[in-house]
């Protein structure tokens, strides 16, 4: 008798646990689907005009509705002066698909916005290890050739907005605002173990900030936050931490893409010195696609002029 009971027990958990595993999928997949708008607002005295930045994440080559078409209405509601990626819109791997496409809709915002293209590990890879990702590589290579003859015939003036600022920078004098795409070489994405890099080798690759100009660094890997404040940006847009995927209340990221648990960065508002970093929880994943109270976000910032708070 005790061990019919027993049996009983057992089913009955195995059931409660499979049910509980399946609401689960179903919610992250739900999860997965979803995204809000994160706002911020920040003032410094060297900015000339009032400017709202709407920065895209991560997005891994998701998709939000017909050619995202879910994401041009949220960017058309923030109304964005400029909108900006802080990399990885596409994605580096064996059996990629849409990479073109996804070009194709970065193209769409170039026409309708004024547009930085910043860089993340996966567009480095794809940029740049063609012998490792070939099938990624050229997906990328005939999107950007398409997208670059989409806007030639367009809107000529924007031809240049679709390349990524790789390791070059954007001026915008008349906002007081200059933007820096930093490409850290591969090795400064590592999983487990980081590799610092310093101050001095933002320099080398971006060249040094501009005095009196409110400097935002577009980079991409949160954890070098010390050096990018080292360096002397004002605003740093950061990613590739997806939120840390599954988040405890105060949305606190558990696991970081290089797998370290409760990352120091993992998403939000940081400060180092006069820097500030905006690091998004993204719009997509890649390899393990969970989102567990972590939703998906486009960020929004406005920038005022005025003292700093």
């Amino acid at each position: 008798m005790i061990v019919g009971n027993l049996q009983f027990y057992i089913v009955i958990m195995v059931f409660i646990a499979l049910v509980l595993f399946f609401l689960l999928t179903l919610y992250c997949r739900w999860e997965n689907r979803q995204f809000t708008i994160t706002e911020y607002r920040l003032k410094s005295d060297k900015i000339k005009k009032r400017t709202t930045l709407a920065v895209l994440a991560d997005l891994h080559n998701y998709e939000y509705g017909v050619d995202n078409e879910q994401i041009i209405r949220a960017l058309d509601d923030i109304n964005p002066d400029l909108v900006i990626s802080a990399g990885d819109m596409v994605e580096a791997g064996r059996f990629v698909k849409k990479n073109a496409q996804t070009v194709g809709f970065l193209a769409k915002l170039c026409e309708r916005y004024d547009f930085v293209y910043g860089c993340g590990n996966h567009e480095l890879k794809v940029m740049q290890a063609e012998d490792e990702y070939p099938r990624a590589a050229k997906q990328f290579a005939e999107g950007m050739e398409d997208a670059r003859a989409y806007l030639r015939d367009r809107c000529p003036q924007k031809a240049s907005s679709i390349e990524p600022l790789d390791n070059r920078c954007q001026d915008y004098p008349e906002r007081g605002i200059k933007i820096y795409g930093m490409n850290l070489e591969y090795d400064y994405f590592r999983k487990v173990i980081v590799k610092r890099t310093s101050g001095k080798h933002v320099a080398e690759l971006v060249g040094e900030p501009e005095d009196g100009v409110y400097n935002i660094l577009i980079g991409h890997n949160p954890d070098h936050m010390h050096s990018y404040a080292q360096w002397g940006a004002d605003l740093v847009l950061s990613g590739h931490v997806h939120g840390g995927m599954v988040a405890l209340p105060g949305h606190r990221g558990i696991i970081s893409p290089r797998l370290v648990l409760f990352p120091k960065y993992h998403w939000g508002e940081y400060h180092e010195g006069r820097t500030t970093m905006i690091l998004s929880g993204g719009l997509g994943n890649h390899t393990v696609h969970v989102r567990i109270f972590n939703r998906a976000e486009i960020v929004k910032i406005v920038l005022e002029p005025g003292s700093a708070e």
